[in-house]
C-alpha cells in the first residue's frame, strides 16, 4: 500500500515540477526602465537601456512620481504631442523558442486629464515584421493607479519583439501624460 502512495505523489511532484518548467519567465533586460541608455547620442539621459523608441515625448523619467518600482519609469508626455503620429517602445527577446506561447505585460498609469487615444501592446517576430499579436487600450481600461496590461500570442520563429504603443488623441486639446513600469515577459 506505502509503495502505491509513494508512487502517486511522486508522479504529482514531477507533473508539478514539469509545468513549473514550460511556464517560465524570460529574460527581458532592463524591465523597470532603471538604467540609462549609456550610448553618447543619449545626451539627456532619456533613453532606457535595451529598449528602442521612436516618435515623440517617450522618455525614461527620474523624476517622475508615483512609480511602481525602483526610482524611473517610462513616461509619455501626451500634453506635449503636437504631430498625430504614434510613439513606442520596443525590445528585441531572443530566449524565445518556436511555436512558443508567450505573454507580455507592463503596468500602466494615466494622469486624470490623460486623454490619448488608445495604448496597444504587440508581439513581432523578432526584429519586427507583421503583428503576432495585439491587445488595444483605452483610456478608461487604464487607472490613474497602476493597470497592468498584457498581451498573448505564439511564436512562429525563435525570438519575439515586444512593443508598446501610445496614440495621441486626433484632435487638439491633448492633454495629461500615461506612466509605464515594470514590464516582463512569460513563454509557456
Amino acid at each position: 500500500m506505502m509503495k502505491v502512495g509513494l508512487n502517486s505523489a511522486m508522479l504529482t511532484v514531477t507533473a508539478f515540477l514539469a509545468s513549473v518548467a514550460l511556464s517560465m519567465a524570460v529574460e527581458l533586460k532592463n524591465p523597470s526602465f532603471e538604467e540609462a541608455d549609456t550610448s553618447a547620442d543619449n545626451t539627456y539621459g532619456d533613453r532606457a537601456q535595451a529598449w528602442g523608441r521612436w516618435g515623440h515625448w517617450i522618455n525614461r523619467e527620474t523624476e517622475w512620481k508615483p512609480v511602481r518600482t525602483g526610482t524611473c519609469i517610462i513616461g509619455y508626455h501626451h500634453w506635449q504631442i503636437s504631430e498625430k503620429d504614434n510613439s513606442g517602445l520596443y525590445q528585441d527577446v531572443e530566449g524565445v523558442q518556436a511555436n512558443q506561447k508567450v505573454t507580455f505585460s507592463i503596468y500602466a498609469s494615466k494622469d486624470e486629464k490623460a486623454n490619448n487615444e488608445k495604448v496597444e501592446l504587440r508581439l513581432e517576430p523578432l526584429n519586427g515584421g507583421d503583428p503576432l499579436a495585439t491587445q488595444i487600450y483605452t483610456m478608461e481600461e487604464i487607472n490613474t493607479g497602476w493597470t497592468q496590461l498584457s498581451v498573448t500570442g505564439t511564436t512562429k520563429a525563435k525570438g519575439v519583439r515586444v512593443l508598446v504603443i501610445c496614440y495621441p488623441k486626433q484632435s487638439e486639446g491633448r492633454d495629461g501624460a500615461l506612466r509605464f513600469d515594470d514590464a516582463e515577459i512569460v513563454a509557456k
